[in-house]
């Protein structure tokens, strides 16, 4: 028979486990679709983050066979520790 002990010492991984994949989940992915992009920069247009992508202040690329595009996280990320945007 399992202990009181055991149980929480399972308890305690599960809940640590369940933890990890919360956190990992919350992170984004490398690659953005358009809104997530948007939703990441914290701008209220679509159109700025197509507007920085044409003018080369962050890097997207089409996705293949969709007709959409996909943004480069980083990209976003370095775009606003550039003293540029400052």
């Amino acid at each position: 028979m399992t202990t009181h002990t055991e149980i929480t010492a399972i308890a305690d991984i599960v809940a640590r486990e369940v933890s990890y994949r919360i956190a990992a989940l919350s992170i984004p992915g490398r690659w953005l679709t358009m809104k997530e992009a948007q939703a990441y920069a914290k701008v209220k247009s679509l159109n700025t983050i197509k507007k920085w992508v044409n003018e080369g202040l962050i890097y997207g690329r089409p996705r293949s066979g969709r007709g959409d595009w996909i943004i480069d996280r980083d990209s976003i990320d370095k775009f606003y520790l550039e003293e540029k945007f400052i």
